[in-house]
């Protein structure tokens, strides 16, 4: 299974854009920005997420289960952060993407 391929769509129940961590070393595949540590893949090829219009979203790691859905709720866009993990095998959350402002108010 390649690293780069999405989980399956009944894996996750992900509201808004699934942003990656990258296990190995990735480029844009638009701007040619490199290595990158988080990228969105668009019709199968990895883009930065300025090339994506999400650059101004902060990530907010896991860990805060209370904090995490008060920021959501009050972000208008917000993406789900996963990282593949190579023994089990699967996608597994690392955080979440949202809006400065919303996490300020969260």
């Amino acid at each position: 299974m390649s690293s780069t391929a999405p989980p399956p769509a009944t894996s996750l129940a992900v509201r808004g854009p699934l942003v990656f961590q990258p296990v190995k070393h990735r480029r844009c595949g638009a701007c040619r920005a490199g290595p990158l540590t988080l990228l969105v893949l668009e019709e199968g090829r990895p883009r930065c997420l300025d090339c994506v219009d999400l650059g101004h979203l902060v990530y907010l790691p896991r860990g805060d289960t209370a904090l995490t859905r008060r920021a959501r709720e009050e972000s208008a866009l917000s993406a789900v952060v996963v990282r593949f993990h190579r023994r089990r095998g699967r996608y597994e959350r690392q955080g979440v993407l949202v809006e400065e402002a919303a996490l300020a108010r969260a």
